[in-house]
């Protein structure tokens, strides 16, 4: 028999005890909070799952992560999501630090961008950010940048005599 934390057990425990209070018909917000669990919505077919298949018993929800607690909760989701949008130069290396420090728990950076993607401030792969500025492009000059062409008498553009000036077949006045 495995020997289980009372954490896991207690956890274990809630979670059943959500799964049948929600089939009686209670809140799943009002439930989470008085049981003192952090879950969402999108986990109950997969908790129901697992219960059903493990003989609708309490140790079928073990979370089987011995005791250790998950780093990023939601207040620190929550944390990652406000320091990017406070600033979006900040690249996942500066959060990581950042995150380090703050919460005294390592991360990885590749967790941290799954994140910032699951929150919805990622700035897309590839891409540095670049603060939003106008430009106003100088259009006086434009002209340079096009040399005279070669057109023929009836006006079309002609490719030929690679050896000439490029005015000379122009009609005048053209």
């Amino acid at each position: 028999m495995e020997r289980y934390t009372a954490r896991q057990v207690q956890r274990a425990l809630a979670q059943e005890q959500i799964l049948q209070r929600l089939d009686q018909g209670e809140d799943f917000e009002n439930l989470c909070q008085e049981l003192g669990l952090s879950l969402s919505r999108r986990s109950l077919p997969y908790l129901r799952r697992r219960h059903c298949q493990g003989g609708s018993s309490w140790e079928a929800l073990i979370d089987h992560r011995h005791g250790h607690s998950f780093k990023v909760t939601l207040e620190r989701r929550g944390w990652l999501r406000e320091q990017k949008r406070e600033n979006p130069a900040l690249t996942q290396q500066e959060l990581t630090a950042l995150f380090e420090n703050e919460f005294k728990e390592p991360i990885s950076q590749s967790r941290v961008s799954d994140i910032l993607r699951e929150e919805g401030v990622a700035t897309p792969g590839g891409q540095r950010y670049h603060p939003q500025e106008e430009h106003a492009l100088p259009v006086e000059r434009a002209g340079v940048f096009f040399p005279p062409g070669r057109c023929s008498p009836d006006g079309r553009a002609e490719h030929g005599n690679p050896g000439g000036s490029g005015g000379e077949n122009c009609p005048p006045g053209s």
